[in-house]
Parts: structure tokens; sequence; C-alpha cells
């Protein structure tokens, strides 16, 4: 036969019910047996120093162990401990509430305890009950809502016999709880088994009908009924409990403490105080199909509670025996030595906060769909996704309990300090009234796990929703287009001995217009400034004829480019220099005939017969695009050809200028495209380490362009949520550290600053709006 109990441990009127019976010849028989463990129970210390040990139950309450100084030695206080204390203590005593389970009955191979449904059942008494369970003997312990097992009673007791919805009020520490659970038949081996599921918390009516209150109120009563010289301990009285609960009194001798006795004449009643029910309550009430109400009272004060809620509701309520429970949790038992279904129950939501490409996000670990089994495992199915940035040696973790009204905020340390970016795992595993649930972390990359103690995490000041707009990190910033500027002075003889404005009067009717000067001129920059913007645009304040000479020279230099390229004119490109650099002004035609350009470099071109030139070719074309359509052609190309064969004056130099000045070109880049270009900039990166860095150029141009791709996606290339961002952002510190190099002093002064500063552009955070004018500016001085 196989031993199981039911325990109703709550320390007011503990019940244990077992499945077998012990004969007056110490023979065992099968049958269900009740024991009361006595009303306000105790565990006793009975013996000295070693000889020493603790005694619950019925016994407990029959010693005069802790009853007073008349008891001598043996009344100390500190020889009785109450249930009571045991279970509202936030350190409770394992060893002492092994023998409160123990004095009632001990020899079970499965013990299931009752556990009030409330949130001051805090997930650590679960755990020292479940460890006091097995400490008295009990190989397969299980811990079971009050509601649940009033539930089961009914159950057993054919209240209930098919589906239905049962309403369960139970008499509790501060008042009542008020549950709602649907009953459901449970197909498994054979037939169906009805069995409860629990979906919420129970909500608790506060009232002076609790068990805390009528204790006080019970002790309160026996002393103004005492006489004036009364000196025997009352509390310690059992007149105590019994009036509290309702149970008939009766004359009680307690001893003083000089040894003689005082006979205790305790009042029959109390006066109770009944609640208004909310109509939240009632309503939840009403729409079960059944409403059970358990009370560990007895007697009149039973009837009055029972009368109360039946009159509140309207309804007829089914009154359970202060046994139910303790029955119940039998019934428990016997389930799960059949492996058949006890309850099911879902588990308090946990949530952490994770960062997402849109902000802070609340993220739940447990699916709320999800009702288990008794005694079943549950793991999150999608843990919360982090990234552990390179540099940390600690990391933290917000998290959230459902009824806990305060979030918390975990440290996690590492014991090493990461050399990259690691990414992590949040996720928990839990059984339904088992105790805290397992927060673990767990870091593949380094095979490592972290469990997260929320009992030991920092309690935080605000609250879920106050925690997540505070972590709401700003929206990452996307760096300014680069636009050189123009500037009158470049035109006029205050720089120069000879002015842009002079030059283009001279050439626009002169026989053979002086190009090369021309070119030259248009090239010249003065305070990080041109002749004409990168946007095309003219200084102010240029006269009338100056502006149709230009005009004139731009339809000139055109039909020279043309006879270049219809073979009746060879000279140099001097013309086509001087066309781009007027950079937007130029017309779009030169665009068109750079571009297609382009497909002819190992056959071979007109304009371009020598490897130098081709990089006129691309950076032309840069610097005068102003089409997306011929963007998006110009992108396609050179994304075309395999990054490794890029030229860094040509391909890159293209690509840079189109996307660190153009507000279109960024925006037709895809992602795939993004990543392709972050590893030609990572290639360009690692070759120039250890030089002297003169084929840098435009691989910071190239990077910050790119960069600006959150026009289209605004938290890409972000550290910490883009892993491109944080291969980048490693690649970037390796250069910083090569430029400390005392021989490249002459690179560190030119890109020391800019890779700092694109680094926090990196983190979405940057902190110079001219970074791309400031890197133009540090390339061509």
């Amino acid at each position: 036969m196989k031993k199981l109990c039911g325990y109703d441990l709550n320390g007011w009127r503990d019940f244990a019910s077992r499945n077998w019976q012990i004969a007056a010849d110490g023979e065992e028989a099968a049958n269900d047996n009740t024991t009361e463990g006595g009303v306000f129970g105790s565990v006793i210390v009975v013996g000295d120093g070693k000889a020493s040990r603790l005694v619950g139950g019925a016994q407990a309450g029959l010693a005069p162990h802790g009853r007073g100084g008349g008891w001598g030695a043996l009344g100390s206080d500190d020889r009785r401990i109450s249930v009571r204390s045991l279970l509202s203590s936030p350190d409770p005593s394992v060893l002492a509430l092994s023998h409160a389970f123990a004095g009632m009955f001990v020899g079970a191979g499965i013990g299931v305890a009752s556990i009030d449904d409330v949130t001051d059942s805090s997930e650590i008494l679960q755990e020292r009950l479940l460890s006091a369970l097995r400490r008295s003997k009990i190989s397969t312990p299980l811990l079971v809502w009050r509601p649940v097992l009033s539930v089961l009673y009914g159950l057993s007791a054919e209240l209930i016999q098919k589906p239905c919805r049962v309403g369960v009020i139970n008499h509790v520490d501060r008042g009542f709880t008020v549950q709602a659970l649907i009953v459901r038949n449970h197909k498994g081996q054979g037939s169906g088994v009805l069995a409860p599921e629990r979906r919420n918390f129970s909500q608790l009516i506060e009232c002076s009908l609790g068990y805390e209150h009528l204790a006080q109120a019970a002790l309160s009563s026996l002393e103004a009924s005492a006489y004036k010289h009364w000196s025997a301990p009352l509390h310690a009285a059992s007149s105590v409990g019994r009036l509290a609960l309702g149970i008939e009194t009766k004359p009680e001798l307690l001893r003083m403490n000089n040894g003689d006795w005082q006979a205790l004449e305790p009042p029959n009643k109390l006066s109770l105080e009944f609640p208004d029910l909310p109509s939240a309550i009632l309503h939840l009430l009403r729409s079960c199909d059944l409403v059970l109400v358990e009370s560990l009272t007895d007697g009149a004060a039973r009837q009055h509670i029972h009368d109360h809620f039946a009159n509140a509701l309207g309804m007829p309520l089914v009154s359970l025996p202060p046994s139910a429970v303790a029955k119940g949790a039998l019934v428990a038992a016997t389930r799960m030595s059949k492996r058949e279904p006890v309850y099911f129950d879902f588990l308090p939501q946990i949530s952490t906060i994770v960062q997402r490409p849109s902000g802070a996000e609340s993220y739940d670990l447990i699916d709320p769909e999800t009702t288990l089994p008794a005694g079943e495992i549950y793991r999150s199915p999608a843990p919360a996704q982090f990234a552990i940035q390179a540099g940390q040696e600690r990391f933290s973790i917000y998290l959230r309990k459902q009824n806990v009204t305060k979030p918390r905020k975990a440290t996690v340390d590492l014991d090493l300090r990461l050399s990259g970016t690691v990414p992590v795992e949040l996720s928990v595993e839990q059984s339904p009234a088992s105790g805290r649930a397992r927060i673990a972390v767990y870091a593949e990359s380094l095979s490592r796990q972290f469990l997260v103690d929320w009992d030991s995490a920092e309690e935080l000041d605000e609250d879920w929703s106050e925690l997540l707009a505070k972590l709401e990190k700003p929206e990452p910033t996307v760096p300014s287009r680069l636009i050189i500027p123009c500037s009158k002075a470049l035109w006029d003889k205050s720089v120069f001995e000879v002015g842009f404005a002079e030059l283009v009067n001279a050439n626009a009717n002169a026989a053979e217009v002086d190009w090369k000067a021309l070119a030259d001129k248009a090239d010249d920059r003065y305070a990080r400034s041109y002749a004409v913007s990168s946007d095309g645009q003219l200084p102010s304040g240029i006269d009338g004829e100056t502006l149709r000479n230009l005009r004139k020279l731009i339809d000139q230099a055109i039909t020279h480019l043309n006879l270049r390229l219809s073979g009746k004119l060879d000279a140099g490109n001097d013309s086509l220099r001087f066309l781009t650099w007027l950079f937007r002004l130029c017309p779009n035609d030169v665009a068109i005939i750079l571009l297609d350009a382009w497909d002819q470099q190992v056959s071979g071109h007109k304009l371009f017969n020598h490897p130098s030139h081709w990089k006129l070719a691309y950076q032309g074309f840069g610097r005068i695009v102003s089409d997306k359509t011929l963007e998006l052609r110009a992108i396609h190309k050179i994304l075309q050809k395999p990054i490794q064969n890029w030229v860094w004056q040509r391909e890159t130099a293209a690509l840079a200028f189109m996307l660190s000045r153009s507000e279109t070109a960024p925006r037709q880049l895809t992602r795939q495209n993004v990543e392709l270009l972050a590893r030609r900039v990572l290639l360009e990166f690692r070759e120039n380490l250890g030089t002297t860095y003169n084929k840098f150029h435009y691989a910071p141009f190239l990077l910050v362009g790119l960069i600006r791709w959150r026009m289209v996606d605004r938290h890409a290339l972000v550290i910490g949520t883009d892993p491109v961002a944080d291969t980048l952002a490693k690649a970037t510190r390796r250069t910083l550290a090569d430029l400390a190099h005392q021989s490249r002093a002459s690179a560190q002064g030119k890109y020391g600053v800019i890779l700092e500063q694109i680094l926090e552009e990196l983190h979405g955070q940057g902190s110079n709006p001219d970074l791309l004018l400031d890197i133009y500016a540090g390339e061509e001085g």
C-alpha cells in the first residue's frame, strides 16, 4: 500500500488526513483517517542540550512547555513556538516546521500540504514548506492552493459532478479570499478526470473576521473577563483559540507563576462584524455554478459567516467542514499516486526589459495562456535576447513580478572583461506553488550560465512604466550630409593673385581656353570652401556678366568633351576636370558619360587611356551626380564588382562621395548592400593597419556615409543592437590603438579625433554635426 497524506498546516486549526490506519495490534490497514493537530498549534522543545528535541501536533498542545513560570524551567517562553509564527516569519525554521507536520502524521510517501492563495504566500515560504515536508520523511511533497483543495474535496464528496465554474470563499488570516476555478474534464488514459484549473490570483477581502483579528479579539475578551489580580499567562490558554474560532469554550485551569492554579471562565462567543462585499466580487461569485465556503470556525460563528455570504449573494452556498482542506489534500495525493491530474495552474508573470530598435520594451518570459499540471516545470519557450557590450565586466537586468509593486535590478558579475559583444539569453524555469522561479542567463559563446536572484536584487523606486520611460534611449543620431560651401573670396583677388571671376571672364571669349588654369582654379580651396559649393550653388554678389561667361564656358567645355569623345580632338582631361569641380552645377549629361565609361575599363576609353585617369572617372562622377536614377545605376555597377577588387581611389571614393553628400543615395541601399559595404570598410581599415595611412582617405567617409542609412532604418548600425555596428566599432578601436604608435603621429593628428567621433555615431550619440565636413577638411588640407 502506498502511504499518502494531506496536510492543512495553517497555525489556527491544523488537520491532517491519511489513507491508512494503525489498529490496536499495530497492523496497518487501508482506511482514510483525519487527525486534528490542535487549535492555535505549537511546536515545543523537549529536553535540554544535545538531548533536546522538537515535538508538534496534539502532543504539543497538551504539554505544559512554554506555558508560564508556574511550570518552572519547562514554562519558559522559548520552549513553545507557535505554528503561526513559523508560517508568518520571513525566515522560518525548516526543522520546527518539519516537526509540526510530523506531529500529526509521519511515514507517507506522497504528502500534499495547503498554502493560502494570497500574496503573503511568498516563494521563500513555499520552498521552506517543501523542505520541511521532505525533512519529515515525505519523499514526494507538493503544495496546493487552498481554494484548489476545497474544490478537490468538493469533487471527492460529489458536490461537483460535471464541468462547471466553482466559486470558493476561503477564510484566511486577514479576512477572506475569493477565487473562481474552472472544473474541466481532462482526458488521459481511459475516461476523463474532472480537475480544477486556476487562472488568476484570489481576491482578498480584508476585514475584522480574519483569523488574526479574531485571535486578538479573543485574547482581549479573555483579559476583560479575568479577575483584577489575575496572574496566570492568558496568551497560553487554549481558550484563546477556541473562542476565536467559535468552538465551544469550557472553564480552564491555568497555572500562575507561583505554582498555584486559577480557574478561567471564558466567554462563549465573540461579537462579529461582517464586511460589505465589493460589487466586483459579488459579480464574480454570481457568475459561478456553485459557491463553496471554507472556514476553520465552528458553531454559531461558522453559521453566521455562511449566512452573511449567502444573503449578500442571494444564492445558496455549500459550507465545507473544517477538515475539508486536509481531506482535499489527501485527494490530491491520491491523484498523484495514480498519475491523474491534480489541478492546472497559471504562473505569475515575470517580465524583463529588452532594447529593441524601436526602444526599451517590456518582455514577458512566461506565456500568459499557459496552464501547467501540478508539479510540472515550465521553461520559457522564447527567452529574452540581450547583448553584453565589449569591455563590460558586469551587466544589469531589470525584472518585474506579477503582484509585486516595485521592479528590481539584478547585477550579474561576469568575473572577466569582455573583448567583444556577447549575445545572451534570459529564461525562466518554474513550477506552480514550488518556490522561487529559476531565472537564468545563458551566454553560449562563453559556455556559461548565470543565475539571477530576485531576492538579492535592488528594489527600484520607479514602477514598471516609469522605468521603461527612463530607459527609453534617444533616437540614434543621423550624420548630416556633407555640403562643402562656396566662398565669394575665391572669386575675387582677395585670396589669390587671380580670382576665379577674372579667369572666367578672360577665357570666355579667348580663341583658346586655358582649361587647365580654369580646372586648377575651380579646385582651389579657401577656408573649407570652393568657388562653387558641392550642391552647385554660387556665392551671392557675382555680377551678371561673370555668370553669363561661366555658363558660356560650361557649354564650351561640354563641346570640347564631345569632340574628344568623337575622336576629332586629342587633348587632355582638363575641360572634364573643370566641369567636375563645378560639382552639381555641371550638367547631368556629363555624369551619364562618366557612368557609361566605367564599363570600358578593360577595353579602354577615349577619355581615360591610362590607369591613373580612372580616378577622375569615378571621383568626378561622385562630385557631380545629382540624379537618383544615376545614383542607383552607379551603386549597382560598383556592387557587382567583388569588394576585394575595388581600388580605394575609384570605387570606394565614388560611393563615399555619393553616400556622404547626397540626400537620396543612402536611401537607395538595401540591408544587404549595407552589410557588403561594411565589409569593404573593414577591409580598408585592416589593410591600413601598420602603414602611414596614405590610402585611408575615403574609408572614414564611406563608414559615416553608411551610418546615414539610418534615414531608412532609424536604429541601424547602432552598437548593441546591430552586430554590424559592433564589428565596425571593434575595427575603429583597433585603428585608434594602431594610430597611437609614435611613428604614426601625423595620421593620428588627422584621424584620431575623427575616429573617436565615428565611435560616438556608432553608439547612436553623435556629438559633431559637422563630422563629414571635418573629415573632408582633414583630407584636403
